[in-house]
């Protein structure tokens, strides 16, 4: 008898749920390709391909809506054919009739643990790299729908698209050409920081083998900064190479659950976390340049550089620091030497000092600004035409050397800002705390958000695959319980928690992922515990009758 139950109970759970999940999963793959395919994000002929890809992903919601279906009909016909009520009488107990719906449903959720955890996530990385594989084509489809285009942070808008039959110069495999361009570039907080416009903009597009690179260029631009109101004009402008698909599929939706783990414990190379670690060890060799010049000018009274731009040497002297400014005692003096020999000199109230970088690769650099001065030749008697020294530019102080902190981790290099600068540090000392402690905050705040992500992750997935096995046999304890109901009035019962489970389940992500883990987690399985709850007054009600 067990035996027969078995084999019997199982083939018709198993013959109605893989039919009942086929059709579910065609029917929702399909519907995601309308999207991608009206936006003409992907080619007609790649709809084939894109619903294929699709119908995994979209296993974890089919699965458990079949399970319930088929459990529904089985053991209401089993109901209905007395079949239940025949084992009961016979002694059969309930836990005996229910164990191959509970077995397979545990079974279903161990492969919803292993879809949702290992297999679901590369398919979603393979409909996104589908999605932006063509550049071309998401490219014009935006323009042609009037929408933005996001580059690192850039809104980009352009009136029309042209598409280069030529091979560019550069060696690209395609270039793209955006006339009527314009763009704002955002801050974090997605505050503009600054607007550009262009009589028009290069993309050249280079393919590799598992990424595309953008390299854009604008030709004739003027820049506008909100903060300082200034406005710029610069004849060509040519940003950093932007990695398309690396940056679409790197997201720990796109991780199975090891990868996961392994970001959390080593996330420095993560987008969001890299660039804010970038950030910050510019702050910090800002820092370490200005301690060195503190520790110069307390040694030696005065402050040498060197330039890169062919000039020797330039030293000043007679200056005390009052933040940023370098200010005369009672008049400061810069020299110049070339060659060893000083062949200039000049006198000045004040004067201010910057430090800049040209490029992120670059070394910082100082800009040392002296409004005022009045300069003589030291090599004759005839005074100084030329304004010098209003600006010096690429100027390097001689065995000054930013720590290399690339090999630091992230949370090294949050306690490196953290810790107060030393005593007496010349320049600009309350404006490089500030600016570093905000920084480091950002930094933090970035490897929280990721580790609070990977967290809803998954207890996202745990919850999803509990709810396999909890809606099949919810179908099964209420098409017994309502013997005299219609199926589908018994499906639409136990769809119903189902449904709440699913939205419970996203809000309790969305919390954990802005930080009220505990709130979160309890919320996102009180949608399984409700399900459970039913399950268990249903079982009662059906055990005592």
């Amino acid at each position: 008898m067990p035996r027969l139950l078995w084999r019997y109970t199982c083939a018709e759970l198993l013959k109605v749920m893989s039919l009942t999940t086929l059709v579910l999963v065609v029917v929702i793959a399909f519907g995601a390709t309308i999207k991608p395919l009206v936006q003409n994000q992907i080619d007609p002929l790649d709809v084939g391909k894109y619903a294929f890809f699709a119908s995994v992903p979209m296993l974890q919601f089919a699965i458990p809506f079949a399970a319930g279906f088929a459990a529904t009909v089985v053991m209401h016909r089993m109901t209905i054919d007395n079949e239940v009520l025949v084992m009961s009488v016979s002694g059969v107990p309930y836990r005996r009739v229910f164990a191959p719906p509970i077995v397979l449903g545990l079974l279903l959720t161990v492969l919803m643990l292993v879809l949702v955890n290992f297999v679901i996530p590369r398919f979603w990385g393979l409909l996104q790299e589908m999605v932006t594989r063509d550049v071309t084509r998401i490219f014009t489809s935006s323009i042609e729908r009037g929408e933005a285009i996001s580059i690192e942070g850039t809104q980009l808008y352009a009136d029309e698209v042209l598409v280069s039959d030529e091979p560019p110069e550069t060696g690209a495999d395609q270039r793209l050409v955006l006339v009527g361009v314009a763009a704002v570039e955002e801050e974090k907080s997605g505050a503009p920081r600054s607007e550009f416009t262009a009589r028009y903009a290069t993309v050249d597009v280079y393919h590799t083998r598992d990424d595309a690179l953008l390299k854009l260029a604008l030709v004739d631009a003027t820049i506008y900064r909100p903060d300082d109101g200034s406005l710029i004009f610069v004849p060509r402008a040519v940003p950093q190479a932007v990695r398309l698909r690396k940056d679409m599929a790197s997201g720990p939706k796109t991780k199975n659950l090891l990868e996961l783990l392994r970001l959390r414990h080593d996330n420095d190379e993560f987008r969001y976390i890299a660039k804010e670690r970038e950030a910050l060890q510019r702050q910090l060799a800002v820092t370490d340049l200005w301690n060195c010049l503190s520790r110069q000018l307390e040694s030696s009274g005065r402050l040498e550089f060197d330039s890169t731009t062919g000039i020797d040497r330039v030293t000043v002297s007679n200056l005390s620091f009052e933040g940023a400014r370098m200010v005369g005692t009672p008049a400061l003096e810069l020299t110049q030497f070339e060659d060893g020999e000083p062949i200039r000199r000049a006198t000045a109230p004040e004067a201010e000092v910057a430090i800049r970088y040209r490029s992120t690769r670059d070394r910082p650099t100082f800009l040392l600004t002296v409004p005022e001065s009045e300069a003589f030749d030291l090599r004759g008697p005839v005074e100084l035409r030329a304004r010098w020294p209003e600006r010096i530019r690429a100027l390097e102080v001689p065995d000054c050397r930013p720590v290399d902190r690339s090999g630091f981790s992230s949370a090294q290099l949050v306690t490196a800002a953290v810790e107060p600068l030393p005593g007496g540090i010349s320049g600009p000392t309350q404006s490089i705390q500030g600016e570093l402690q905000r920084l480091a905050k950002r930094l933090a705040n970035e490897m929280s958000v990721l580790d609070m992500e990977i967290t809803a992750r998954i207890l996202h997935r745990i919850g999803q695959s509990i709810t396999a096995f909890l809606l099949l046999m919810l179908g099964a304890v209420l098409a017994v319980l309502l013997r005299r109901a219609l199926p589908l009035t018994i499906y639409a019962l136990a769809f119903i928690p189902a449904v709440i489970d699913i939205l419970l389940l996203s809000g309790g992500e969305q919390m954990v992922k802005y930080g009220s883990v505990y709130s979160g987690t309890v919320l996102m399985f009180s949608g399984n515990l409700l399900m459970l709850l039913i399950i268990a007054v249903a079982w009662y009600r059906v055990s005592r009758n």
